[in-house]
């Protein structure tokens, strides 16, 4: 299986349910290295 790339991006400010859920993220690719590439995220959150 080819591995993908996973894009995360968020609106607001910094708050802990949002780092929180940043966090999700990344763990969750951390579990699927053969599935999951790299992950990006906006820079900005969301534009």
């Amino acid at each position: 299986m080819s591995r993908k790339n996973a894009f995360y991006a968020q609106s607001g400010g910094v708050t802990a349910v949002i780092n929180a859920s940043a966090c999700g993220v990344i763990e969750t690719a951390r579990e699927y290295p053969d599935r999951i590439a790299n992950v990006y995220a906006g820079r900005n959150g969301i534009i």
